[in-house]
């Protein structure tokens, strides 16, 4: 099966004076999807938020979908507070946004375990 990788070049990266953009990283699931992680800062709290197409996982809960991000070694779960949600891109594809907290106040929520690159504005 072909998954979609989320179309992200439309999106304005450098106009939110509340959003730090860190960096980003993409890289393939064990069954072939692609996914697209973004790291960013807002208020304290640096998150992540990863998309991955929506194909084959309209019926799994949050809790099968973190667990797909902790098998294949992109987050540890140390707090939870992840939230997730359906987005659309320019190309009318489904994807899940899984928000992420990863750190605030000097207190680790949960773990990134993928490296990120910078962001090239």
């Amino acid at each position: 099966m072909k998954y979609p990788t989320i179309v992200r070049d439309t999106i304005d990266f450098i106009s939110d004076t509340e959003v730090c953009n860190i960096g980003y990283a993409e890289g393939k699931l064990r069954d072939s999807r692609p996914y697209r992680l973004e790291v960013w800062s807002s208020y304290g709290i640096t998150n992540a938020t990863i998309f991955i197409s929506l194909i084959d996982l309209e019926e799994k809960s949050e809790d099968d979908i973190k667990r797909i991000l902790i098998d294949n070694n992109i987050i540890e779960v140390i707090k939870d507070d992840i939230y997730i949600t359906e987005v659309e891109d320019t190309k009318d594809n489904s994807f899940l946004s899984i928000n992420v907290p990863l750190e605030g106040s000097d207190v680790t929520i949960n773990k990134l375990l993928v490296k990120i690159k910078d962001f090239e504005f």
